[in-house]
């Protein structure tokens, strides 16, 4: 390609690749391990839609443009039209996927049985094949229904507690062991317009569901609402302290998950992802390092928050043979484009467990750290826990936290309204 093209520069929008001279203007790697006859005449008999969210790493965009040609140039019966949605992707895709008219593969972060039932996405066992065993079964098990795996990982976004070691030896504090040693940490570490803790904007963040984790409820199990639970009341007024010290940090010009505000001093440790990573080590070199939170406390466990990005294909998509066959192409058998998808643009682990392992720049440093915390406490988000099933509980922690609201009452009441949203989703 001539020139870099940044993420939000003249690419936006299609790129349709073909066989020929669209896949040499673009270059790319001989990735591919499937070979397939061109069709008559040159031309591409079937043209796949494939759409991405607007990722925010410089040269993710291209990537996936020479992907998709790289998989023409050895399928030139088979053409990939790439789209760069940008903004509000959830709505784009949910109101796309609505006719056989919307992308043939595209990416989500969770797969629900509405989706399943809509006919959103289809069954992917085939497409992950033998190699299924490589994948992480946490990473797998929010995307089964039935039986059948509807999903195949892109990245794997781990999400714990970053911190400044320097900030860390002044204060005399060490790595938190519990939740009350990680609030008195918090407390320690404010001072003057350092705060001890960020984790998000509104003083809270994912901490809500993540100090109940760490205290032995995960909020949901399978078809019914655990929260209404002694462990949670406990770890939401241990939270409610936390935040009733003014020790986090709110209202910074970024949020969570920008490391910014430790970047700067602005907090000395801070709730942030694996993609932080090289950020900090520019700006700080080796003077930060990461803990999963701390167990609350007897009987709890720490937890590291694994996010990240699946790719499915369109149920009602009029080429289903065709766009299984590029998915398992690039996102099951290139482990090649998958460790470079993962760590060439941005910082993330790769999908499958031998990548991964084989990846260098995960095998040191805080980096390392993290990998390590994964292995020891990954905690995936349960699948039932979907936006709607989970806003009766964030409206709970807020009254409760900020306003003081009676927490078994109101966790109670709240549970039984998530109950009767969860009791509407099909069962499959």
């Amino acid at each position: 390609m001539d020139g870099p093209l940044t993420r939000r520069g003249l690419l936006r929008g299609s790129v349709l690749f073909v066989a020929g001279a669209a896949v040499a203007a673009c270059g790319g790697d001989p990735l591919a391990k499937t070979k397939s006859t061109p069709a008559a005449g040159g031309a591409p008999k079937i043209t796949l839609n494939h759409w991405y969210h607007e990722y925010g790493e410089e040269g993710t965009q291209q990537a996936a443009m020479r992907y998709a040609a790289d998989f023409t140039k050895a399928n030139p019966d088979i053409a990939v039209k790439v789209s760069w949605i940008p903004g509000d992707y959830a709505t784009k895709w949910t109101a796309a996927v609505l006719t056989a008219d919307g992308p043939d593969v595209y990416e989500v972060n969770d797969v629900s049985p509405n989706m399943v039932k809509a006919g959103q996405v289809t069954p992917l066992d085939e497409v992950l094949g033998a190699e299924k065993s490589d994948f992480d079964p946490k990473v797998l098990a929010p995307y089964t229904w039935g039986g059948k795996v509807y999903a195949v990982p892109m990245i794997i976004d781990p999400m714990l507690l970053f911190y400044r070691k320097s900030l860390f030896q002044k204060a005399g504090v060490a790595v938190p062991g519990s939740f009350p040693e990680l609030v008195a940490a918090a407390k320690k570490l404010t001072a003057g317009k350092q705060k001890g803790l960020f984790a998000g904007n509104d003083g809270v963040g994912a901490l809500n569901t993540m100090v109940p984790w760490s205290n032995g409820n995960l909020l949901i199990d399978d078809r019914k609402i655990t929260y209404d639970d002694p462990k949670v009341v406990e770890a939401l007024i241990g939270l409610k302290e936390l935040y009733d010290a003014k020790t986090t940090l709110q209202g910074y010009s970024t949020d969570w998950w920008d490391p910014g505000a430790l970047i700067n001093g602005a907090a000395a440790m801070q709730w942030v992802g694996l993609w932080a990573v090289p950020g900090m080590t520019e700006a700080l070199g080796d003077d930060f390092d990461a803990f999963a939170l701390p167990a609350f406390g007897p009987g709890g466990r720490p937890v590291v928050n694994m996010g990240g990005w699946v790719q499915v294909v369109n149920g009602k998509s009029r080429n289903l043979d065709a766009a299984k066959r590029y998915v398992r192409w690039l996102w099951v058998e290139n482990t090649a484009a998958q460790t470079d998808w993962s760590l060439a643009y941005g910082f993330h682990v790769p999908p499958r467990v031998s990548a991964a392992a084989k990846a260098d720049k995960l095998t040191s440093g805080p980096a390392k750290t993290v990998m390590d915390a994964v292995a020891a406490h990954g905690v995936k988000q349960p699948a039932l826990w979907t936006a709607e099933v989970r806003q009766p509980y964030t409206d709970a922690v807020t009254a409760i936290v900020k306003k003081g609201a009676d927490p078994a009452k109101t966790l109670a009441e709240a549970a039984r309204r998530s109950q009767d949203i969860l009791d509407k989703v099909p069962v499959l």
